[in-house]
């Protein structure tokens, strides 16, 4: 009896694990240098899309929660660049995981960020990406590849998004 409890267990939880994974075509894990995962999404606004309707842009996947120090401070460091060069092609995808709407809408309103949040409630696309730690960082370069992961306190000065976002807007004066 304990044992088919605990294969009962064991199976949830696998199933848990995989779901924002589940086909081929999005892919296992996020690697530097491999196509980023696909997904599919609502931003808080009810907009949908998916990553792969984002090719053609410099894309900043961010994994966030407002619980996380960091992202207090970098989160409106965020929306400068993206205010500044979401019409040369650079979009932010900030992805909330494991709260409510309600915390969300509440951080970002004090933040005033103004760059589209999508939830993750469960962490099933966190999981996908083989997200480990709050904040973290996929650069996804315009042809859908992701160039940089980038993990913790990393916005906390300008020049690090500066040097990430100059090779791809070079004529922007960043």
């Amino acid at each position: 009896m304990k044992s088919k409890i605990a294969t009962i267990i064991v199976l949830a939880f696998l199933l848990l694990l995989f779901p924002a994974c589940a086909t081929k075509e999005e892919g296992e894990k996020a690697i530097i240098g491999e196509k980023a995962p696909n997904f599919q999404y609502q931003d808080m606004n009810g907009n949908k899309g998916n990553l792969k309707g984002l090719k053609g842009k410099v894309v900043l996947l961010r994994f966030w929660a407002d619980w996380c120090p960091y992202c207090k401070y970098e989160m409106p460091r965020i929306d400068i660049f993206y205010k500044r060069l979401r019409s040369k092609g650079f979009d932010v995808v900030a992805t909330n995981v494991g709260q409510s709407r309600d915390v969300v809408e509440a951080f970002t309103a004090q933040l005033n960020i103004t760059y589209p949040m999508i939830m993750d409630p469960e962490g099933k696309l966190a999981r996908c990406y083989g997200v480990k730690g709050i904040p973290t960082n996929f650069l996804i370069d315009r042809e859908g590849i992701i160039r940089e992961i980038l993990v913790g306190e990393i916005f906390i000065e300008d020049r690090v998004l500066i040097h990430l976002l100059r090779p791809y807007f070079p004529d922007e004066g960043i």
